[in-house]
């Protein structure tokens, strides 16, 4: 019925394609437009009727927000439908309505002492009429961003736009000199370049992916291979591969077996929030109680009770682990609630400190509630060494020997360098490309790890991992609940209710849709003939 007036809107859309659909949306023309996050924001349709928000916003401002794309008008009322991709969603659904009738929404945290920005800013002022060291050292000191620099970080800051630092050798970084007690740029050239490059937002880069031997893969995005080590294995174009190394912007492959990671991208990235991870635990703990006002939770119960009859529905203060064998092997589930991005970093801590037990080889697979290992050999997690394996002690001394935190904070460096001047993206009449701009970060780099560890930038880079990629203060505020709660560890035999998504999750790399389907099917008719001996 609406052929011809039904569009697909995502961010790999050709531009003139994209504008069209925004018009015709605008104009009313189309009825009805499937799209990812690139219609989020900047966006205003006043024509739009009603959102239909599939599957999980991870967070209560983005839900808010997105509903607010429909009513969009005076006297209007915004409407939005919440379609869950899986059962367990409809707890979220029930969290989501709390949370609203609380009125609690996340805070925007402001980012503080981003050394780049700083130094395009003084950089800005010096190709003006330039500036005074003084002066402008209580001016950005009163801004919330930088009042915590230092008078060192101040100094260094000059040091560095005037003589390049440790990098004093290289004429290129001596941008600024000194006149009348002012920092002003007087090479053209090097005004010209910074007018050129002027600017925050560095886009997320593709590497290519080859085979160690010849022969082109696919792309794949940095952020995905920037967490994996040599000879870990992930899945792309029905392959599984392992990684040989990463070089400028390639990934050289082999072929291999077994289970490989699956590629995480961008739009399936966006975190559970730490409100909302709240909320779910909080509905999850009242889900056994079939009078409940929410129709949710009422219409989850009996898949909630299967989950208390086959293992445990986690209260608020108690930490629930599962241990499952099946034909194909041994599972492990935890479910901390946090949210995937959380998981992503727990899964690795969790298999390395359980490696350093005894050595075993995991596949992972994960989703906003939970998490699965699992391997061919029984894994080596008892009542007595669970407090060990999920201690909060040590954390991120063994969060960086588990991911591969110097590959992250080089792919992180890229747009420091970028946005700091060290690297120049534009020149006259041309554009660097990816492949040079990672050769010439990565480079510099190098050379700062060797010769400059205390570089600011080099510090920020990896300041940013930690807050933005692995989310330390989350992390460790996950694992000190953890370490308050009561552990309980449970047996079974077949998959529960909890854990069957995370492993519906992890079948979708090894296997076609139809045999997706079919495994599927067979994994719930063995849990009622399970249910029925019982």
């Amino acid at each position: 019925d609406f052929a011809g007036q039904i569009a697909i809107h995502h961010s790999s859309v050709d531009k003139d394609i994209r504008i069209w659909i925004e018009e015709n949306l605008s104009s009313g023309y189309l009825k009805a437009v499937i799209s990812t996050s690139s219609l989020d924001l900047g966006v205003d349709f006043k024509p739009v009727d009603t959102v239909i928000q599939i599957g999980s916003s991870k967070g209560i401002a983005r839900f808010l927000q997105r509903a607010g794309r429909s009513g969009h008008s005076p006297f209007e009322t915004s409407k939005i439908y919440f379609v869950p991709t899986h059962s367990l969603e409809l707890i979220e659904v029930a969290a989501l309505k709390e949370a609203v009738k609380q009125n609690k929404i996340e805070p925007r945290e402001p980012l503080v002492l981003c050394y780049d920005m700083l130094l395009q800013f003084v950089l800005t002022l010096a190709v003006g009429d330039g500036f005074n060291e003084k002066e402008t050292y209580q001016q950005i000191t009163s801004t919330n961003a930088f009042r915590e620099l230092s008078s060192e970080e101040w100094t260094w800051i000059l040091t560095f736009i005037t003589v390049g630092g440790k990098l004093k050798n290289y004429e290129e970084y001596h941008k600024v000199v000194i006149e009348n007690d002012l920092y002003k740029v007087t090479s053209r050239r090097i005004a010209m370049l910074h007018r050129m490059n002027i600017g925050a937002i560095v886009s997320d880069s593709m590497l290519k992916v080859k085979f160690f031997s010849g022969g082109y893969v696919g792309m794949i995005e940095e952020y995905f291979i920037s967490k994996l080590k040599k000879n870990d294995k992930f899945v792309l174009a029905g392959r599984v591969l392992e990684v040989s190394h990463v070089k400028e912007m390639t990934v050289y492959v082999r072929n291999s077996s077994g289970k490989g990671i699956v590629p995480s991208y961008l739009g399936g990235r966006l975190p559970l929030s730490s409100y909302l991870s709240g909320f779910l635990r909080q509905k999850l703990s009242e889900s056994l109680h079939a009078k409940s006002s929410e129709k949710e939770l009422r219409f989850l119960h009996p898949l909630l009770i299967s989950q208390q009859e086959n293992s445990h529905i986690p209260s608020e203060n108690e930490f629930l682990v599962e241990r499952i064998k099946t034909r194909e092997g041994h599972h492990l589930f935890m479910y901390p609630f946090e949210g995937r991005l959380i998981h992503e970093v727990m899964s690795a801590l969790i298999a390395y400190r359980i490696s350093r037990i005894s050595p075993i080889s995991f596949s992972i697979a994960m989703n906003d509630y939970g998490f699965e290992l699992f391997s061919k050999l029984e894994i080596p997690l008892t009542e007595e060494n669970i407090h060990e394996i999920l201690s909060k002690e040590n954390l991120i001394r063994d969060v960086m020997a588990s991911v591969n935190s110097t590959e992250m904070a080089r792919r992180k460096f890229r747009d420091i360098a970028v946005i700091s001047g060290m690297v120049i993206r534009t020149y006259p009449g041309q554009q660097k490309n990816n492949k040079n701009l990672q050769s010439s970060s990565g480079l510099i780099f190098n050379v700062l790890e060797d010769y400059d560890p205390e570089n600011l930038l080099l510090k920020q880079a990896y300041s940013e991992v930690f807050f933005q990629q692995i989310d330390e203060a989350r992390l460790v505020e996950a694992f000190n609940r953890i370490h308050q709660s009561e552990i309980i560890i449970k047996n079974s035999n077949t998959f529960t209710p909890l854990s069957f998504p995370i492993k519906v999750d992890s079948l979708r790399q090894s296997l076609s849709s139809e045999d997706l389907k079919a495994r599927i099917l067979r994994m719930k008719v063995e849990a009622m003939k399970k249910k029925m001996k019982k």
